[in-house]
């Protein structure tokens, strides 16, 4: 029994350290879980920060794709116009080939006259026309 009280110092001792071992690794490890905590909060905000981002990109992707639709409307309800004064066109050179105006214009100056201003004021009404069609798609498109 001598000899086990004379080791309670040693084993005191033991423990001592081994509690002291024991509060220096428990505290690294609290450290180190808080810097991580800290780095989840960094990552979470982060995150937040890229969806919203995400949201942003996509909700942009939907408006290029509707503007695109729209364009390719225009171009079309264009190309349609356009083959159709093309058409036109065709059909006034062709008159113009096909008579020669000059004499006619020479025997009767009132009617080739009459008619020819008639002509142009149509077509200058329909170039108006569709200038301010053109105009109001144009800041319809801008308004969007």
């Amino acid at each position: 029994m001598l000899s086990f009280i004379r080791a309670i110092p040693f084993v005191g001792i033991a423990l001592l350290f081994a509690y002291g071992a024991h509060q220096y690794v428990v505290g690294k490890l609290e450290t180190q879980i808080s810097n991580q905590q800290q780095q989840i909060d960094v990552l979470n905000q982060r995150n937040v920060v890229l969806e919203s981002a995400a949201q942003i990109n996509e909700q942009t992707i939907r408006s290029l794709e509707d503007q695109n639709k729209r364009q390719i409307q225009q171009i079309s309800s264009l190309a349609e116009s356009n083959t159709e004064y093309q058409r036109q066109a065709d059909e006034a050179m062709a008159i113009f080939r096909n008579h020669n105006l000059t004499i006619l214009a020479r025997r009767r100056p009132n009617m080739i006259e009459s008619r020819a201003n008639d002509a142009t004021a149509d077509v200058f009404r329909s170039v108006e026309a569709d200038s301010r069609d053109t105009e109001k798609l144009n800041n319809d498109e801008d308004n969007k």
